[in-house]
């Protein structure tokens, strides 16, 4: 009896439902004992049901399995998910340990410590600013320090939309940061020595040995990025353009990265396999190898994904099992959500192992479409394909995340491919050549000629109008129901049944039928938006209309994020902008503006300010009840009232400000 797909990659169905429960887990918050009691009266039930088997019973097997290990997975997550975050009264003195070398910023530089004194039952992870000006340029992974700082609980500015950077730190177990200025922090003690300490040591030697050879910043970073997951000094505008090119997953050490070590270590390694005793060394020392180089990268998450993944990939190409590959990796990540379940939120672990599947699981159909007898064409196809696949899969979520798609993934993948091939071969022969300066000198302006041609080629394809579609928004549910139809066509193609293909059309309409639900839902919009900036930028909004009433003359490149973010998702028009310093009367059918007053569907708005709260108030009074204020966009703790007129007072401090009209 031929088996079905699943049932040819049992454990991808296990960790799917596993992880499944995770997930929920996360978000249900539940009671470890309660689960407990679950967990153990499902096992119980599934252990009876087992002694009195019959074939009648293995359905009822099989569910009671799936919901055993689906509240495995909730249990899982209760254990390992807290809400409980350390409070600090005013300044108190510390002792820290510095867990990465400080990077530098535009004002400061920044590292992580941990941090412990009299009244922290446990060590606890801190984000720490130094000041620029007096920085103690000799602090290094390891160091202790003796810290005297008030923590600051890390916050969102509360803007609609915006990306929720709480919520990664604190999946990272960091919750505060501190500024650091002179005389508040002191070099003491002997280094920590532990080995994340040492692998991160070995990494800053590496970096610091490039630094001598590449002196523009930007190529070190990127080489730095590409070779060793070093990715700190990166700049924004750097991410920026390898982001809307498609070539982002290079700056993170990845598959692909650890691929072409695989591919460098087997061409050098190769004689090995000509024995029977060499066949069996050759994965030895290509896995030891492998979490070498995991090892002077520091140990970074990225790497460690990867190592893991080819690690297990390895394994189970020398068992030689039938489709092997998708058990490897779905135990490789498996594993790092066991030993770290906040990893499954991570958007390079869920962007990784989704293109290294899409890669096995679509690549090769797409590549034998076409049979190519040349050896270049066929390389340049199989490049192409690789492209195609990975995105084809990744796709919904670079949506979701980034709300962009990359139009020119295909071609910026034939440039950054082999030059990074080449920058990371070059590099390894730096590092083995770099105590004979001559040698090392002449490689090194080879990495920064490959490096230099690669940033210019993205630069100049990043310029190109159509080199990007921005705006792009999908929902939860969309995203969840496009990979529904990936996934049925993927196995249809495979499975030749019909079933997958019904299926896959079935969710193709529900996934129309959201759209034109979520389509409807935003035409109907009626709301206004205080921003939660330094300058005054209100957000008028009536459907698809939207009018923007700022203090600025022209407003700057991070306040019009913020802006298109919620133009984005709310599919509006192109903001109408108005000038209050300028533009002192706007009159149309939705708006009425004059001064420092304002009509916009039955509510007066006044801009001034008070000498209560000594900051600009924003006034609010309703004159019906089809207004009322959204507290999810309002920072709680901040002064807020309401009086007898129904006027609602806010301070910018507060976070944005949002105001439905029902």
């Amino acid at each position: 009896m031929r088996r079905n797909f699943f049932q040819r990659i049992p454990f991808v169905r296990i960790s799917i439902l596993f992880v499944s429960g995770l997930i929920a887990g996360n978000y249900l918050l539940p009671n470890e004992e309660v689960m407990a009691l679950v967990l153990v009266s499902l096992l119980i039930t599934l252990l009876f049901f087992w002694s009195v088997s019959n074939f009648s019973l293995v359905r009822v097997h099989n569910v009671l399995l799936s919901l055993a290990l689906v509240a495995c997975g909730v249990f899982y997550a209760a254990i390992h998910t807290s809400n409980e975050k350390p409070k600090f009264a005013g300044k108190q003195y510390f002792l820290a340990e510095v867990l990465q070398k400080p990077a530098e910023k535009a004002k400061t530089y920044q590292t992580i410590l941990f941090i412990q004194n009299k009244e922290l039952r446990v060590k606890e992870k801190i984000v720490a600013y130094f000041d620029k000006k007096s920085f103690d340029s000799t602090i290094s992974t390891g160091d202790r320090l003796a810290i005297l700082g008030e923590p600051q609980l890390i916050k969102n500015q509360g803007n609609p939309f915006e990306f929720d950077f709480t919520s990664m730190m604190h999946r990272r177990g960091i919750w505060y940061s501190v500024y650091l200025t002179r005389l508040t922090y002191l070099k003491v003690g002997k280094p920590v020595i532990n080995m994340q300490n040492w692998a991160e040591k070995s990494r800053d030697v590496l970096v610091d040995k490039l630094a001598r050879v590449l002196h523009n910043k930007e190529e070190r970073s990127v080489v730095c990025a590409l070779t060793l997951g070093y990715r700190t000094e990166l700049d924004q505008e750097t991410l920026d353009y390898f982001a809307s090119t498609g070539a982002m997953h290079v700056l993170s050490v990845s598959g692909l990265h650890v691929a072409l070590l695989f591919m460098i270590l087997g061409f050098l390694l190769g004689f090995l396999k000509r024995n029977k005793i060499g066949k069996i060394i050759f994965p030895v020392i290509m896995i030891a190898f492998l979490w070498i180089y995991a090892f002077i990268s520091g140990f970074s998450p990225p790497v460690q994904r990867a190592t893991v993944m080819f690690t297990f990939v390895i394994i189970g190409n020398e068992m030689r099992r039938p489709v092997n590959i998708y058990n490897s990796l779905t135990a490789s990540a498996l594993l790092l959500i066991l030993l770290d379940p906040n990893v499954i939120f991570d958007v390079g672990f869920q962007l990784s192992y989704l293109a290294i599947f899409g890669i096995v699981l679509i690549q090769p159909a797409l590549f034998n479409m076409i049979e190519l007898k040349n050896k270049l064409l066929k390389w340049l196809w199989a490049l192409f394909t690789v492209s195609i696949a990975a995105q084809m899969i990744t796709f919904p979520l670079g949506i979701f995340y980034f709300n962009q798609f990359p139009n020119f993934f295909w071609l910026s993948n034939f440039i950054v491919v082999p030059v990074t091939t080449l920058i990371m071969w070059a590099t390894i022969a730096f590092f083995i050549m770099s105590s004979i300066s001559f040698l090392a000198g002449w490689i090194g302006i080879a990495i920064q000629k490959l490096t230099w041609f690669m940033l210019e080629s993205l630069k100049l394809l990043d310029a190109h109008p159509l080199a990007v579609s921005r705006g792009l928004v999908f929902s939860t549910a969309q995203v969840l129901l496009v990979f529904g139809v990936i996934f049925s066509f993927v196995i249809f193609f495979s499975e030749k049944r019909r079933i997958w293909l019904t299926t896959g059309l079935i969710l193709i309409v529900f996934f129309q039928l959201e759209v034109l639900f979520e389509n409807y839902k935003l035409l109907n919009n009626r709301f206004l938006i205080v921003y939660n900036s330094k300058n005054t930028i209100i957000h008028l909004v009536d459907g698809r209309n939207n009018y923007l009433i700022t203090n600025l003359k022209e407003i700057k490149e991070a306040e019009t994020k913020m802006v298109q973010k919620v133009v984005d998702h709310c599919r509006l028009a192109t903001p109408i902008s108005i000038d209050k310093t300028k533009d002192k009367t706007f009159r149309n059918s939705d708006l009425f503006f004059e001064r420092d007053s304002i009509l916009f569907l039955n509510a007066k708005i006044s801009i001034g300010s008070t000498s209560s709260y000594n900051s600009e108030m924003l006034a609010v009074r309703i004159y019906s009840k089809r207004a009322k204020v959204a507290s999810q966009f309002i920072s709680t703790g901040y002064p807020r009232r309401e009086n007898r007129n129904s006027a609602v007072w806010y301070t910018k401090e507060s976070g944005a400000c949002l105001l439905v009209f029902q």
